[in-house]
């Protein structure tokens, strides 16, 4: 009884350190967005003297975050709707070992996770193809139809009968039509859960859009944040504020569909 009475509390503590150790970037981001630049220099932690709620008014205006989050709107939506459909393909001959050398491909699949992104050939190749600084070279980049997604996809697909695939083909089912009108309706759980992180990490994105773009009317949202950056100072209210106006949306969208999300990563974990 002592025993599971000291382990239960050795839990809890663990808990609140990890718990305390995620709140606390979260807090100080929140306070300095409420603070004036001069306030957040002179007493970074401690709270607000005069909330300055403006900031966010102020961001939204100076970044230009309006026009940059359509742009983020247009990429995510293209980019993660490619991805789906692009993974879709890869992991249902994969998983039905339709290829002679199919586990060694799965193989070299799953060894490019562990790569690195290889930044500087992608640049060449983007330049090469006359794809640099353009929405189609930077959505190229961002569309992904293998690594975790097509992983995951493909376990989900091993625990789809394969019964389900013979009945279309005698009822004269096309290869195409059978992916998109029977096979993803079933794997509706584990593409929302995919979709949900793939849209994350594209509307997170910032690194390709330094590297790929350069016309500001292309840039995503979260280019807006270097608005706040001067040669001398950094606008840290107004900065941290963007930071929470670009992070709202994901995770609105993230409390939203939850429920959809755990649900299909552990439906794809018990099919796999």
């Amino acid at each position: 009884m002592k025993k599971a009475i000291a382990n239960r509390i050795i839990t809890n503590i663990i808990a609140i350190a990890v718990m305390v150790i995620f709140l606390a970037p979260l807090y100080f981001v929140i306070i300095t967005a409420l603070k004036s630049n001069t306030e957040f220099l002179t007493n970074s932690l401690g709270l607000p003297k005069t909330w300055r709620f403006d900031n966010f008014a102020k961001a939204w205006e100076s970044a230009k975050l309006g026009v940059y989050a359509m742009n983020s709107v247009f990429y995510t939506v293209v980019c993660v709707s490619c991805s789906m459909i692009l993974a879709t393909f890869l992991a249902f001959p994969l998983a039905r070992n339709f290829f002679k050398r199919g586990k060694l491909i799965y193989t070299a699949f799953i060894a490019g996770m562990f790569l690195p992104s290889g930044t500087i050939p992608l640049w060449q190749m983007i330049h090469s193809a006359g794809l640099y600084d353009t929405r189609l070279g930077y959505m190229i980049l961002m569309i992904s139809g293998g690594g975790v997604t097509m992983f995951f996809f493909v376990s989900y697909i091993r625990g789809i009968p394969k019964e389900l695939d013979e009945s279309a083909c005698i009822d004269g089912c096309g290869y195409i039509p059978f992916i998109f009108r029977i096979l993803m309706p079933i794997m509706k759980p584990a593409i929302a859960s995919m979709a949900v992180l793939s849209a994350i990490g594209v509307w997170n994105e910032v690194i390709n859009s330094i590297l790929f773009l350069f016309n500001e009317k292309y840039f995503p949202i979260t280019r807006g944040l270097y608005a706040f950056k001067g040669q001398y100072s950094i606008q840290w209210g107004m900065l941290c504020a963007s930071l929470i106006i670009v992070a709202c949306p994901v995770l609105i969208l993230y409390i939203l569909l939850q429920r959809q999300i755990i649900g299909g990563v552990m439906d794809g974990s018990v099919k796999g």
